[in-house]
């Protein structure tokens, strides 16, 4: 199979509400709804046969239609913030007409990440499609397992054991999944019902692409990179 016959489809979870940021999947951001930059991505890549968005918003639908995207009504069973992400692209594929050989997983609070980066993504994935059924995109960690520890209710640091004055962080490089891109395999995912795992090929990611917004603070930073754009 070559790369351009694969059947691809993105799907973009966007549920209303949210505890850190109100409505923050479609909170104006630099003159755009926040979701309208990860459909403009999606579609800029060229990579799709559909683009979709799963929501649980009549309002939300529409901004996706209007911006080139379908939308997907879910229940409000799987729209809370309990709900696992299983259970929506689960209610995704069951709606397909087809199953494509694999789909993308685009989070709407990566307004950073560019359709040069998707494709990247599918290049990297397509090439291994025979040893990976999955992709995640990830960032370099600022800090690596040594320094990422609990603390006690007593606020000890015995967790804390290691001679840091002696850690070199260009040594000791650590990567966490960025919430960007996330590939899969329809039948795959389905049984393992995750992204991760020895079968899952990482994405490495530049840190601006990187911005996940969930709080304010994220939001501000993210607002203030687009605006130098």
């Amino acid at each position: 199979m070559t790369p351009c016959s694969y059947n691809r489809t993105a799907l973009i979870p966007a549920r209303s509400g949210s505890k850190g940021l109100k409505n923050k999947n479609v909170l104006p951001i630099c003159g755009k709804p926040m979701i309208v930059y990860t459909i403009e991505a999606a579609l800029e890549s060229e990579l799709f046969k559909h683009v979709y968005v799963s929501t649980d918003s009549t309002e939300y639908a529409k901004l996706a239609e209007q911006y080139g995207a379908k939308a997907i009504l879910r229940d409000e069973s799987i729209s809370g913030d309990s709900a696992p992400t299983y259970a929506v692209i689960e209610d995704f594929l069951s709606k397909l007409s087809m199953n494509p050989d694999y789909f993308a997983l685009l989070q709407p609070t990566s307004p950073l990440r560019t359709a040069q980066s998707i494709v990247a993504a599918a290049t990297l994935f397509e090439s291994n499609i025979d040893s990976f059924d999955f992709l995640v995109s990830v960032k370099e960690s600022e800090f690596g397992p040594d320094l990422v520890k609990p603390i006690e209710n007593d606020l000890s640091m015995k967790h804390f054991s290691a001679d840091f004055a002696h850690y070199a962080r260009q040594k000791d490089r650590s990567y966490s999944p960025n919430g960007a891109i996330y590939f899969a395999k329809p039948k795959e995912y389905m049984t393992q019902r995750h992204f991760f795992g020895h079968r899952s090929i990482a994405y490495i990611m530049p840190k601006r692409e990187s911005v996940d917004i969930d709080d304010e603070v994220d939001f501000t930073l993210a607002e203030a990179l687009l605006q130098k754009e």
